[in-house]
């Protein structure tokens, strides 16, 4: 009877003891793929501001990615991933996709640019819609995976909130639209478009706009 009740005792301990390890090991786990996720999350969060540093500083490399140069359309899209990256203590954009290390685990970090639209109340098309186009406003995308968790993907709208001042003192000897290209805003550039003969230059004044 003492054997059996050993026996028994020691079948007992072991599924206690089962029971608990393979808790403790979910515990773990757990705490491992949430402290994993977290890490992403912030990596996403970086990915947004180092955006949102390269917009406010020149709008053209974001909406013309990854240097201003890219084509506004064909550069953009799920398919052309960006990563942010720093040159000369300032962010830039880079092609392709980056790999980062945190705390020993390895994630692939990208975002992508889409174009946005408005309606007729100015507010962002879910869908967009080429003829609403709003050059100011971006979509980006921003995705980050890693082997042990899913990809942790977050979206935001980025705004061009702040443009640079060109001053132009001369309406003579600029480009002429349209056949030219579109004047940059640059040092020592001073001209404005070539006018069509409507405007007189010859006194102060304002000139408004129109869409």
């Amino acid at each position: 009877m003492l054997l059996l009740e050993i026996i028994i005792v020691i079948a007992v301990l072991a599924v206690v003891i089962t029971i608990g390890s393979q808790t403790i090991f979910v515990s773990l786990r757990s705490n491992k793929t949430a402290g994993e996720r977290d890490s992403a999350l912030k990596l996403a969060e970086e990915t947004f501001e180092a955006v949102r540093t390269v917009a406010a500083e020149n709008w053209l490399n974001l909406y013309k990615p990854p240097d201003g140069s890219g084509d506004p359309v064909t550069s953009k899209g799920s398919s052309n991933h960006y990563y942010p990256s720093q040159s000369d203590g300032k962010w830039i954009l880079q092609s392709g996709d980056e790999i980062v290390s945190v705390g020993g685990i390895t994630y692939t970090r990208y975002f992508s640019i889409d174009n946005a639209s408005r309606d007729s109340n100015k507010d962002i098309e879910s869908t967009y819609n080429s003829s609403n186009d709003d050059p100011s406003t971006q979509k980006i995308s921003v995705t980050v995976s890693s082997s042990d968790i899913a990809d942790v993907t977050a979206t935001e709208y980025v705004f061009r909130w702040r443009n640079k001042v060109c001053h132009k003192t001369d309406w003579s000897g600029g480009k002429t639209y349209p056949t030219d290209g579109v004047e940059t805003c640059s040092s020592g550039v001073s001209t404005y478009y070539n006018d069509d003969g409507n405007i007189d230059a010859s006194q102060g004044g304002s000139i408004k706009l129109s869409q």
